[in-house]
């Protein structure tokens, strides 16, 4: 009997303990040094100087966007884009090779061998590219993951990492133009380049149209100003369709009475959106989003606008390269901008060339320097980028800088040892976080300041 009950015992101090280290590895709700203050858009606008002054006309907001097309190349017009097979085929090899040297895990825990890879190159059908490619316009119909790889297959730098799909490169919304340039050998994926990313979606998610649709969606006026927005098929807002995110554009047209309720009316606006026939051509239907979902226009560039925009993400779950079809750090600074006009682009070590320096530092650059220089930028129209990450500056308070970003975990120094600990979603923290370990904090690890101005 004794020996039952020190068995029970010992089972449920391990049951407890197991229970213990998930609670010790997962971040506190209000990150070291934040107050529940500053989980507010208000907090942070009541400290800027300037919150209403308009950053950049649309008139300024259009150069930009050319300079980040046309000199830095980091963005497509898609109405110009070219390429050859030539140059698809040496794009698909090269990312066969990056790939098969990394030593990645499949999702079974072992690693890729060389079968993987040529399961790969042989759906890629390279032998079937002809001398010239025919783009055809394409529209997004339901959110789609975009690939490395025409696979549902992942790959994960750690094995059971399965969170951090290595051949993630991103994530469409319903109504994102592309441009369809090559299909897989079985026919179930296609290789699509959007203004943003490139890669593999899943040949149903997308639809054939002809170029005066692709058009219509390309100079789209509907901007999506929430988190996530629902997409209807009827006026009462009952049939459910998919949802689009922050700073995707759908064509609008006008403002309708959706229901009448026992308090108050409910409006939406009606939109376009493409479905799929059943010979892969696109057919345009009605569409409905709740008013407050949706402007007609782009928002006004000042830091009013980001820092809403920003907080209206305020603890929207991490997803790498879009993965699930929430946001990681750099696709979460695209979203918030896109809702001004100014479009990202789509990877932070591509964001870390926009803009206008207000200082560069290397990793022998003395905090002072850093803090010094952070204390005479503004927040909210500021991006604070480092190695493999990114994030939008909010200001200082207290004299500890502080940033609102998409974050999957930072480290913390617990006797010698580090500890991980996930946050996993949109948080406010401060930089000194991770200071000690062995990582550093986002201070030391910052690699420079830049401004989305010219």
């Amino acid at each position: 009997m004794k020996k039952l009950v020190l068995l029970a015992v010992l089972v449920l101090f391990s049951v407890q303990l197991s229970y213990a280290e998930k609670l010790y590895n997962r971040a506190p709700a209000l990150l070291p040094h934040t107050s529940r203050e500053m989980k507010t858009a208000g907090f942070w606008i009541s400290r800027h100087p300037s919150p209403d002054q308009v950053v950049l006309t649309p008139e300024e907001i259009s150069a930009f966007n050319s300079q980040i097309q046309s000199e830095l190349k980091l963005t497509q017009d898609l109405k110009q884009f070219k390429t050859s097979s030539k140059e698809l085929i040496v794009s698909f090899n090269l990312l066969l090779d990056e790939f098969s040297k990394r030593g990645l895990f499949l999702e079974d825990g072992n690693k890729a061998k060389a079968a993987f890879f040529d399961e790969m190159k042989t759906n890629m059908s390279l032998e079937s590219l002809n001398t010239e490619i025919n783009p055809q316009y394409g529209l997004i119909v339901h959110f789609a993951d975009q690939l490395f790889f025409p696979t549902e297959k992942g790959l994960y730098a750690e094995a059971g990492d399965i969170d951090f799909d290595e051949l993630q490169n991103s994530d469409l919304d319903v109504g994102t133009p592309v441009i369809v340039l090559h299909k897989s050998k079985d026919g179930q994926w296609l290789y699509v380049q959007s203004e943003i990313s490139f890669g593999w979606v899943k040949a149903d998610k997308v639809a054939i149209c002809t170029a005066e649709e692709f058009d219509e969606f390309v100079s789209a006026q509907g901007i999506i100003v929430r988190a996530k927005a629902d997409i209807y098929l009827d006026v009462a807002l009952i049939d459910y369709y998919d949802y689009v995110r922050m700073g995707a554009r759908l064509p609008v047209s006008n403002v309708i009475k959706a229901a009448q309720l026992t308090i108050t009316d409910i409006y939406c606006t009606l939109v376009t959106i493409p479905m799929r026939n059943e010979d892969g051509t696109a057919k345009l239907l009605a569409g409905y989003i709740k008013v407050s979902d949706i402007n007609k226009g782009y928002l006004p560039y000042k830091a009013r606008t980001i820092i809403n925009q920003a907080f209206e993400l305020l603890n929207e779950p991490y997803g790498w390269g879009g993965m699930y079809g929430e946001q990681d750090c750099s696709r979460f600074l695209q979203e918030i901008f896109a809702t001004v006009g100014i479009f990202l682009p789509r990877d932070s070590k591509d964001q870390k060339k926009v803009g206008r320096f207000l200082a560069e530092f290397n990793e022998d650059t003395p905090s002072e320097k850093k803090l010094a220089v952070l204390a005479e930028a503004l927040g909210d129209i500021t991006v604070l980028p480092m190695r493999g990450h990114i994030m939008l500056y909010l200001g200082m308070v207290d004299n500890r800088p502080y940033a609102i970003h998409a974050v999957w975990a930072y480290r913390e120094k617990v006797g010698k040892e580090d500890h991980v600990r996930v946050i996993n979603r949109v948080a406010v923290s401060d930089l000194f976080l991770g200071e000690g370990s062995k990582k550093g904090s986002l201070l030391q690890r910052l690699s420079s300041v830049k401004v989305i101005a010219k």
